[in-house]
């Protein structure tokens, strides 16, 4: 199934997180020297600006630090409007992906990844609040 939302460019930076997403784990960049998980992903650890830089993969938990809701359709097949978060991980990094929750976000509130299927091969993360 081919989805007609533009698929993400594989750019080789990205790479890792993507197959990441596409196997439901969620892969961000990590310091091998100095231990800071950082986003988004670069050659150097923006801390201490080593280049032994890895990939691990992070547990998905974080909270809501900011929310929109968007009005308008950039992409065919948008479902309008739809939520767009920033999440900091409880392993540190800021994250901004789309909202899989059926309300609206509360900043602060508990939130765990969940995978996007867009066909393809190809997924994508999304946050929603924890199941309680």
């Amino acid at each position: 199934m081919s989805s007609p939302r533009p698929l993400p460019v594989r750019y080789p930076e990205d790479v890792e997180h993507l197959d990441g997403a596409a196997r439901g784990e969620l892969r961000i960049p990590a310091c091998r020297t100095c231990g800071h998980n950082f986003w988004p992903p670069g050659p150097v650890c923006p801390r201490d600006f080593g280049t032994d830089v890895g990939w691990v993969t992070d547990p998905g938990t974080g909270r809501v630090n900011s929310w929109v809701r968007f009005h308008k359709s950039y992409f065919a097949g948008d479902a309008v409007p739809y939520v767009v978060v920033q999440v900091r991980l409880d392993s540190g990094p800021r994250l901004t992906t789309t909202w899989s929750g059926a309300d609206d976000p509360g900043i602060g509130g508990a939130v765990a990844v969940s995978f996007r299927e867009l066909g393809d091969g190809v997924a994508l993360p999304e946050f929603g609040p924890v199941a309680s």
